[in-house]
């Protein structure tokens, strides 16, 4: 067996098990290490949002049929478990045509059983002949040797070590990461942990109490009394999805109080009661998570990366810590192919962390925003709270929060200065499927540099025709539909509320053009006649190698 590979994945969750199948299929021969011998047994994360499904998609092929999700259509803020069926405030993907945005392909926000995606992705890792694992392995030194990383690792069954070697490491390898330690790289904390007891539990829908019989969905429960903030999740849909019978609950843990008398069976048990029928649900599993609002200051050191909550980790209430992970991965690995390919010069890797660090910023202090309505019962804003409900939730009319859950439009330090109002039209662009389904702009081919165009791109293409087509963007034309124009194969239409063609209007408000990076990344506008200016600031993205 060789022990010299382009890349070395430390970590097989699913960032790491991803990673590896992303650099496989493009020809790189990958060695993965992770400490357990088969995937973890139980659930983890549990929400993926639709970037990260068109990954896992692509990255699953054939074993993409079997794998069970179940998109959530509402997540709702309530004052208390007794007022469940009157939130305060809601998220709802808009109906458009009488059709749930997104709920055709995946939603917004998918439950799925982190258990078996990585079975499925360590079933496709091993069909794969580019890549070498060493499960059930320890990784106990990593050094740079003559321009490769050297990484001594040990066998935890036989005891045996050897030394591995590759031009790359990644490090995939969760919050206590052993490839961040070595690196030297500091953590920064972005807001306080925070303590939850985290119950999985089967049961069917049937089981569900009076008032709890919603669609698949998440609820954020206040206790004005701060005694028991509670996130419930149904992951069974009523009429969709294929991951059925699953409930998660998170209860929030005070300090000073015994979390092992907290996990105790009994315990779980009169936490869930209110919610479920205690003879028809059985407890999966159940442990205390301490949830952390932190980011790595140095994503890289010369060849050495860190990917995932190696990099990043995030509280739960937007549920976009994994989904993070994934988007991220993506955008390193394109890097590091295009370096490998001769394309582009290694300098492009500096931009993995100038890129991503916004981004991920921001996601882990809107979580944190989302979560301050759960955890804040200070008096004021109590009464703030019961001002909203009685005038919203018990009217029947929450607050609209979908907009809260959708990701701002990011720009990056290497941009070039895009429209406020344009960043403002992206994020919640909606158009309508040739079958006549509303789809949200964000999740239309998010791994792909695009350049959305008004109406036509033929003066674009014109320029773009010669491009390296390593780097080549994707045009996407897009209509407001003024003139009856319906979607087809060369152009996207938008939906068609008030409100959709509104948001048309400000993604190309003065600009013809939008240039964007992959997922919510906008990264300049351009109007007709500066095709040329779009061209020369998208080359120089890339860093490409002088020919």
């Amino acid at each position: 067996m060789s022990h010299n590979y382009d890349v070395i994945l430390n970590g097989c969750g699913p960032v790491g098990g991803i990673a590896s199948l992303l650099l496989a299929t493009r020809g790189f021969k990958v060695a993965v290490i992770d400490l357990n011998k088969s995937p973890y047994p139980h659930p983890r994360a549990v929400g993926l949002n639709g970037y990260s499904m068109s990954i896992i998609e692509t990255v699953l092929k054939d074993s993409w049929k079997e794998f069970q999700f179940t998109s959530a259509v509402e997540v709702g803020y309530v004052m208390g478990i007794t007022k469940m069926d009157k939130p305060f405030g809601k998220m709802e993907p808009p109906i458009i045509e009488g059709k749930v945005l997104d709920l055709d392909k995946y939603g917004f926000l998918n439950w799925f059983n982190q258990p078996q995606l990585e079975k499925l992705l360590r079933i496709q890792i091993k069909k794969n002949k580019n890549i070498t694992t060493y499960f059930g392995t320890e990784s106990l030194v990593l050094w740079e040797e003559k321009s490769r990383n050297c990484l001594q690792i040990q066998n935890t069954v036989s005891g045996k070590t050897e030394t591995i070697t590759s031009k790359y490491l990644i490090g995939a390898d969760g919050g206590g990461s052993f490839v961040r330690k070595q690196m030297g790289a500091n953590l920064k904390t972005l807001g306080k942990a925070i303590s939850f007891l985290v119950a999985d539990i089967e049961a069917p829908a049937s089981s569900l109490k009076e008032g709890m019989h919603f669609d698949a969905g998440g609820w954020q429960i206040i206790d004005p009394s701060g005694k028991r903030p509670t996130t419930f999740i149904n992951m069974t849909g009523k009429k969709h999805g294929t991951y059925k019978n699953n409930f998660r609950f998170e209860f929030a843990l005070k300090d000073g109080e015994n979390f092992t008398q907290m996990q105790s069976p009994d315990s779980i048990e009169k936490l869930v009661e209110p919610f479920l029928r205690k003879s028809s649900f059985k407890i999966l599993r159940s442990t205390v998570y301490k949830f952390n609002s932190m980011i790595s200051e140095m994503w890289r050191a010369n060849n050495t990366f860190t990917i995932g909550d190696a990099t990043h980790q995030t509280s739960p209430f937007l549920g976009q810590g994994l989904n993070l992970g994934i988007r991220n991965t993506f955008n390193l690995i394109k890097k590091i192919d295009l370096v490998n390919k001769g394309v582009s010069e290694a300098s492009i890797l500096d931009k993995y962390q100038v890129e991503c660090f916004p981004d991920s910023q921001f996601i882990i202090k809107q979580s944190l925003f989302m979560g301050n309505m759960l955890f804040n019962v200070k008096p004021h804003i109590n009464f703030l709270r019961s001002i909203i409900y009685f005038f919203k939730g018990a009217r029947g009319s929450p607050i609209d929060l979908f907009p809260a859950f959708v990701p701002e439009t990011i720009t990056v330090p290497n941009g070039f200065k895009p429209g406020k109002t344009n960043q403002k039209g992206y994020p919640m662009y909606n158009f309508m499927t040739k079958e006549g389904f509303p789809r949200s702009l964000r999740e239309y081919k998010p791994f792909e540099y695009r350049v959305l165009c008004n109406n036509s791109s033929v003066e674009i293409d014109k320029v773009l025709k010669n491009i390296d087509k390593a780097i080549k963007p994707l045009c996407i034309v897009l209509s407001e539909g003024l003139n009856g124009e319906k979607t087809s194969d060369d152009i996207l239409v938008c939906a068609p509320r008030k409100e959709d063609k509104k948001m048309h209007r400000k993604l190309f408000n003065k600009a013809d053009y939008v240039l964007m990076a992959p997922g919510y990344t906008m990264l300049g506008t351009y109007n007709n006649g500066e095709e040329d200016k779009l061209f020369a600031d998208y080359k120089s993205l890339f860093d490409l190698v002088a020919h």
